[in-house]
């Protein structure tokens, strides 16, 4: 479980810096209207689950921009629960923006004629689930693409790379949720610690399902950033030449 609980966020914090450098790039990419029509679904999702997280918490909301020129924003006051429960209001789009995908994966399936599935393992070495990542993404192009002729995948891949910029916490979002997190982070490990070093052989079924819930999380997450950085790359690669030119 201890190898497990560090797998996890060591992946949650790698999918945290790949979402703010594909927000960066394509940023950089793209003129500013055209990047925030690009990034409007994720924008949108990621300010609607800070929204859900206030009102689930108590914290009570002054103002909510869901799109504007510089994006979007929830302004709202302390909630219940402290730094635990700024932390959830904080880092509420990791768990609203893949509820989304997973909605949408389900619509593309069953209404659109797509295979979408997220069949990959955050276990193992940093190699294996790189080469996994790489692997089960380009058997979604292909057997989308190429086996099925399902071309509504083009839609989904934009919608995924769209939310998957939108993860990434803003500088505030991050000062909010810091103590927080390494609160829950440290109670956890401490806790694994402690039951792993015990004679006794504790079963961990709650610990187990939030961490296997997490790695799916980060399953989405990759697969997603992956999306994001091929439908992106060939725009920054023109914007970065014609600059050097």
């Amino acid at each position: 479980m201890l190898a497990e609980f560090i797998n996890i966020l060591f992946y949650f914090a790698a999918l945290v810096v790949l979402s703010y450098l594909l927000d960066r790039m394509y940023s950089y990419s793209l003129a500013r209207w055209v990047y925030i029509v690009f990034a409007a679904p994720g924008i949108i999702v990621h300010e609607l689950s800070h929204y859900v997280a206030c009102k689930l918490t108590g914290a009570r909301v002054t103002r909510v921009r869901l799109i504007s020129r510089t994006g979007g924003e929830v302004v709202h006051g302390k909630g219940k629960g402290g730094v635990f429960g700024q932390a959830l209001i904080s880092m509420a789009p990791f768990f609203g923006i893949p509820i989304v995908l997973i909605l949408l994966g389900l619509l593309f399936n069953f209404a659109l004629g797509c295979q979408i599935s997220w069949e990959l393992s955050t276990k193992g070495n940093v190699g294996v689930v790189v080469l996994n990542t790489l692997v089960a993404s380009w058997e979604l192009i292909w057997k989308n693409l190429y086996e099925q002729g399902a071309y509504w995948f083009i839609l989904y891949v934009y919608m995924a790379a769209s939310l998957t910029i939108s993860l990434a916490p803003s500088k505030q979002d991050f000062r909010n949720s810091i103590w927080g997190l390494l609160a829950v982070f440290g109670i956890t490990l401490v806790f694994i610690i402690i039951m792993e070093s015990l004679p006794i052989d504790w079963p961990f079924y709650v610990l187990g399902f939030i961490i296997d819930t997490l790695g799916w999380v980060v399953v989405i997450g990759l697969i997603s950033c992956l999306f994001g950085l091929l439908l992106g790359l060939p725009f920054f690669l023109v914007k970065y030449y014609r600059n050097r030119g």
